[in-house]
């Protein structure tokens, strides 16, 4: 019985996009058919849309195929050449892409190692622009959020004109990624290398040595076990008795409304809220949730320069 109604249902399907078609060419080149064509045509219409209206799979069967042959036969000459079928095909294939892209899903590459150890300089990773809401196009205003930044959330966000005027990178207009660590209504302290959310440290446990992978910045580090919001990742210091009070905002502080305080995993090597401030809620495009490609172009061969282990690994 299932499959009677499958093909029931494609042999609708198809007798509607061959009568569209038709009602197409008829509407646009009428002028060209005669008399009779244009006749034989609409009875046959007629007979596919009340097979359709009947619901019986053999008379839509047997009405379809009387109208492609009519269409073969008299009609074909008439229809869109296979060029501008073409086009038109390409045409709509951009345009989803380009819908995806402004509503759903973007690639973003990792520039620097500031997300050190969870996303490496390399990584091409894939951010959700519809799980916070989706963009309106030109514009900063947001429209059906499904959820709202959490605490753990990676993000991807451009900072506003009052957060990236003495910014040492390439500050406003530029993509960052970094780790969600307040959300507005968070009273945020830092003590040394332990960073408090409304008086609570966040857990923390040494893991060990962490060894750089290309050894830019130092070749060993301290590596902790973190945990916010039930999202597990780790984070990395300078060996001995770094902190990560350095920058320029005074702590504690507490977020304000419609603004987030992000920090780098690398500790010690990411130019973050520490030093620039909130980041608006409005200024972030999407949460990272994938690393599609990834690749190290300094290793020797191209099979070395591909990290093929973090191809189509999920990030946390």
């Amino acid at each position: 019985m299932i499959a009677t109604w499958i093909r029931k249902k494609l042999a609708i399907r198809n007798s509607r996009r061959l009568i569209r078609t038709v009602k197409w060419i008829i509407r646009k080149k009428g002028r060209f058919l005669a008399p009779r064509e244009a006749e034989q045509a609409e009875v046959r219409i007629l007979a596919c849309e009340e097979a359709i209206r009947l619901g019986s799979l053999h008379e839509i069967r047997t009405s379809r195929k009387a109208l492609r042959l009519f269409f073969d036969d008299n009609l074909r000459s008439y229809g869109k050449s296979p060029l501008r079928q073409n086009v038109e095909a390409i045409v709509i294939a951009v345009a989803l892409a380009l819908a995806i892209r402004a509503f759903v899903i973007q690639p973003f590459k990792i520039p620097s190692g500031s997300m050190l150890p969870t996303l490496l300089v390399g990584d091409h990773i894939l951010i959700n622009k519809f799980v916070y809401g989706s963009r309106i196009p030109f514009t900063n205003k947001m429209f059906f959020p499904f959820s709202e930044i959490d605490r753990g959330d990676i993000v991807v966000f451009k900072l506003s004109a009052d957060n990236a005027t003495d910014f040492p990178m390439p500050g406003k207009g530029a993509f960052y990624v970094k780790r969600t660590v307040g959300i507005a209504g968070d009273e945020i302290d830092i003590s040394g290398r332990d960073v408090l959310i409304n008086g609570r440290a966040v857990a923390q446990v040494y893991a060990g040595n962490y060894e750089y992978p290309d050894q830019k910045f130092f070749s060993v580090a301290d590596r902790y076990e973190q945990a916010l919001s039930g999202k597990n990742f780790s984070v990395i210091y300078k060996k001995g008795t770094s902190s990560t009070t350095s920058g320029k905002m005074s702590f504690p502080l507490v977020v304000p409304k419609g603004r987030i305080f992000v920090m780098g995993d690398n500790r010690d090597n990411s130019y973050d809220s520490r030093f620039w401030g909130f980041v608006p809620v409005e200024n972030v495009y999407g949460k990272a949730f994938m690393i599609h490609w990834s690749w190290n172009l300094s290793n020797p061969g191209l099979a070395n320069k591909v990290r093929w282990e973090r191809i189509f690994s999920g990030i946390e």
